[in-house]
């Protein structure tokens, strides 16, 4: 007998939301079995909850469920058959996904594509809690297509009655569905037949996007191409249940002028057509891409529900990465950033190193999509399958990061709190750790989280862009904290560590906390409770 799976339904769950697991289970003979499973909040008196069943031979699938308190928290779930047959997982109750968005993608939309609820149900299995609908538009400047069969502009057939399946899909396993839009793209025909609409550079040229593909128009607060875009957009959401809008841009250009040879203001542009879009849209989500970490300064203080990142050369460096996160969580004060990165799938170690450095600083990555599979290209649709070792490194890492929402997301806190939040002190004074342990401390009411990233044996050039080896691990490593107060206790928890968050061992003399870390491959984190 094995234990072939065990998942959560959803992606996330909603305040006053049922918990359902599902337990699959294989055995080649009728056998009569009784399972425990573990429900636990960080550290907390674990919940039992105790069944029998009676299985036949094969696979079968068995569904328990468990009702939550109604507070945003982060789950541990651990299965018990006997000491040798057991399995781990994660879920967590949100008050909004935006609190700590595991976001997925999905380019599909076919009429032939597989089946919708087979693909969504693999992502909850990496706790996936919302979807981009990348590419899936008629035209650029006419999002809903005519008919209800149609070819996009890089002519691949699609369907709306697919599009429908995958975005009711998504809500059943509790993902949002936001659809892509690019700000100012419009088809090359549309943007040729209103070059008074139209974004030219300062030798009053007209600005394309490839080659007769694309033409950037306008999208200044009061120009006819956003108000066209805006009420596309409203059409788009009427005609379709989708959850809010993705909106796009191209990083360039960052200077422009409108058709009367004005200079255009793109990031205050970006601003009001995020502010309009909320103000329309108010039970909607709106988020916006801040390509190659431009223009943040000015995203951070718009109403986008949470930062979303694209990162690009020439911030190729692990702690260039880390900068860009943690600057992100600062400005915007403690909303959560998502950051897009695209990287080959075989490259195992440098996916790992960018998620755990990410993570680490408050952030998620998208990811994973389609069929479980990577996202590789900023093209969405050329996703690469990746290898058992990930996919398996993926789970716990995806595991970890909902065990331990609480420690890794304010989503708990109020909004005076969250104001007030302080974040990510990257590699502080007053702790004294091996210099291959980046480390990060992140500030909770009477807990202090240190969030560390492993980089042992990396060398000189902690670049993501270079192919490297996975980081060497580590175990047994000594770390110095001067803090005012002896704590009440200090927990360790990382991905390998499936049994969730352990006390450790700690001692306290004049002011200096001394403990030692027990293992880490490329991430874990303390906690330190007063």
């Amino acid at each position: 007998m094995r234990i072939v799976d065990f998942y959560p339904s959803q992606g996330s769950f909603s305040l006053g939301e049922s918990i359902k697991l599902f337990i699959e289970i294989e055995t080649p003979s009728p056998k009569n079995i009784s399972l425990k499973v573990f429900i636990q909040h960080l550290v907390e008196q674990p919940i039992i909850l105790e069944y029998q069943y009676q299985m036949e031979p094969g696979i079968q699938t068995f569904q328990i469920e468990w009702q939550p308190p109604e507070t945003p928290a982060g789950y541990s779930a651990r299965l018990l058959i006997d000491p040798d047959i057991q399995a781990s997982t994660a879920f967590d109750v949100l008050s909004s996904w935006t609190d700590f968005p595991r976001y997925g993608f999905l380019s599909d939309f076919s009429a032939s594509r597989s089946d919708p609820e087979t693909a969504l149900k693999k992502l909850t299995r990496f706790h996936i809690n919302g979807l981009q609908f990348y590419d899936w538009q008629y035209r650029h400047d006419q999002l809903l297509a005519p008919t209800e069969e149609y070819i996009d502009p890089l002519g691949r057939a699609m369907s709306l009655p697919t599009v429908r399946k995958l975005v009711d899909a998504a809500h059943k396993y509790g993902m949002t569905a936001m659809p892509y839009l690019a700000i100012y793209a419009a088809s090359a025909d549309f943007w040729r037949a209103h070059p008074d609409w139209a974004l030219y550079d300062e030798a009053e040229n007209l600005i394309a996007f490839g080659e007769n593909f694309l033409g950037l128009m306008d999208p200044s607060a009061s120009s006819s191409w956003s108000q066209h875009l805006l009420a596309e957009s409203s059409r788009t959401l009427q005609g379709i249940p989708f959850d809010g809008l993705h909106i796009d841009q191209y990083g360039d250009p960052k200077r422009a002028w409108n058709a009367d040879h004005i200079s255009v203001d793109l990031p205050h542009a970006f601003v009001d057509f995020i502010q309009s879009a909320s103000d329309q849209h108010p039970d909607k989500t709106v988020l916006f891409n801040a390509v190659g970490n431009w223009p943040i300064e000015a995203l951070a203080t718009s109403t986008a529900d949470f930062m979303y990142i694209e990162i690009w050369p020439p911030d190729l460096e692990y702690r260039r990465l880390a900068e860009i996160v943690l600057n992100a969580v600062r400005l915007s004060h403690g909303k959560a950033v998502v950051i897009a990165h695209y990287l080959p799938a075989d490259r195992i170690a440098n996916n790992l190193l960018v998620d755990a450095v990410i993570l680490a600083c408050g952030g998620t990555r998208i990811e994973l999509g389609e069929e479980a599979r990577l996202l590789s290209d900023p093209y969405f649709p050329k996703h690469e399958e990746i290898s058992p070792d990930l996919y398996t490194e993926l789970r716990h890492l995806a595991d970890f990061t909902v065990r331990d929402g609480n420690w890794l997301r304010p989503y708990t806190l109020s909004a005076a709190e969250k104001e007030a939040w302080s974040e990510g002190e990257l590699n502080p004074k007053h702790i004294s750790i091996d210099e291959s342990i980046m480390t990060l401390v992140r500030h909770h009411p009477k807990i202090l989280v240190l969030q560390m990233v492993n980089f042992t044996d990396l060398g000189p050039h902690q670049q993501w862009d270079v192919v490297h080896a996975a980081p060497t691990p580590r175990q047994n490593i000594l770390v110095k904290i001067q803090i005012s107060k002896q704590p009440a206790q200090i927990l360790w928890d990382c991905p390998e560590q499936l049994e969730g968050p352990q006390a450790i061992d700690f001692e306290y003399s004049n002011g200096v906390l001394t403990f030692h870390i027990p293992q880490i491959n490329y991430t874990g984190l303390v906690a330190i409770y007063e």
